[in-house]
């Protein structure tokens, strides 16, 4: 995702630098054979990543995407800006092309995302309350409607909460909020259930998972919109965290795993959506690196397995070749040296990495779902 979360690496959160960094001990290397879906699957659990269509033009991409993943994500071309880019032309074809692909290898999809204020299409700006309200629900009800019934989960409402914009609820200052005010996140749930009565429905966010006070902040605006949308009668089920890390800032396994059960009080299971891992403040030794971004993953996800509601795992990208980290996408993502980061399990040239060891490792520990 472009253009938001520079307060997740914040300079006064990532630490001394580079150079002060602790490099935890190298972890160990789990037991060979199964991929990260198959041993996700021997406890209840699911494991995914999300991809674009032109990585289906890959032949060692996809061979990585069979071999380790049971659940797919379109990485962009499921949003709002992209299926309608304007209002009433409908393009389905890409989305399509990965639904086929899901399908013929008998992989779960999720949906991602039908409301996000970064991929609302230009020419929604133009619109007035009503026609605001209208161009969402039949944006909801095409969508949705398109893949119903084979759509397992969607991400209906994704990083609506912004503690820094001031407001007593939370909420993030956008062009819906603005316009049709806090009730367009209830009908947008509203209109997915209405659109697909089987699938599951989503709220997605990021920056809730260290301990921070920003990430503080960030979990009890969350709690407080879905408190607000499960009084409000609204069809939630599922919470997204979004779990982009950051080497370098404080992790708290008490602290997240309370978080974690407030949200499942609530009648909801969770699912991990995007994980990566932002290596910045880490050496630009590869081993050293590779190091602390897996002994990270590790503690989050062992944190994170205990808690019975969650019941999936999905990494941004499979392999650094394809990672909007990677690319440096965004200047929080842009190393001060020369080196590029490595923010996912598999490397550029598809092999495993210690981070693909480390999930490998929390979900062998993690406890069973059936």
């Amino acid at each position: 995702m472009i253009g938001r979360r520079a307060v997740l690496a914040s300079p006064a959160l990532l630490g001394a630098g580079c150079a002060s960094a602790q490099v935890p001990p190298p972890i160990p290397q789990a037991a060979a054979g199964p991929g990260l879906h198959a041993r996700a699957a021997a406890k209840g659990l699911m494991f995914g990543a999300a991809l674009n269509t032109g990585q289906l033009a890959e032949p060692d991409t996809t061979a990585a995407i069979r071999a380790e993943c049971g659940l797919l994500v379109a990485e962009y071309e499921m949003k709002w800006d992209q299926v309608e880019p304007s209002r009433g032309d409908r393009r389905f074809r890409l989305p399509d092309r990965l639904m086929e692909f899901a399908r013929v290898n008998r992989m779960a999809m999720r949906g991602h995302t039908l409301v996000w204020h970064e991929s609302d299409p230009p020419w929604m700006g133009r619109l007035d309350a009503r026609g605001l309200a209208n161009a969402m629900q039949d944006h909801i009800e095409a969508t949705v409607g398109r893949w119903r019934g084979r759509v397992g989960t969607w991400d209906v409402v994704n990083e609506a909460v912004r503690a820094e914009d001031g407001r007593v609820d939370w909420l993030r200052r956008t062009r819906m909020l603005e316009v049709l005010g806090p009730d367009y996140i209830p009908a947008a749930f509203r209109a997915a259930r209405t659109a697909d009565p089987a699938a599951r429905l989503a709220y997605n966010d990021f920056g809730c998972e260290h301990a921070t006070v920003a990430a503080r902040r960030k979990r009890m605006g969350v709690l407080a919109l879905l408190r607000g949308l499960k009084r409000a009668g609204a069809p939630l089920d599922v919470l997204g965290v979004q779990a982009h890390l950051q080497a370098g800032q404080p992790f708290a396994a008490d602290e997240w795993q309370d978080f974690l059960s407030d949200v499942a009080e609530l009648g909801l299971t969770i699912e991990v959506t995007e994980l990566d891992v932002n290596d910045r403040a880490l050496p630009a030794d590869v081993a050293a690196r590779d190091a602390g971004s897996a002994d990270l993953v590790r503690r989050f996800l062992e944190a994170t397995l205990a808690q019975r509601a969650v019941r999936a795992v999905v990494t941004w990208g499979l392999s650094d070749r394809h990672s909007w980290v990677h690319a440096g996408r965004l200047p929080e993502h842009r190393r001060r040296d020369s080196a590029r980061a490595r923010p996912l399990p598999l490397d550029d040239a598809m092999r495993r990495k210690p981070m693909w060891h480390a999930i490998a490792i929390a979900l062998d520990g993690a406890p069973s779902r059936a």
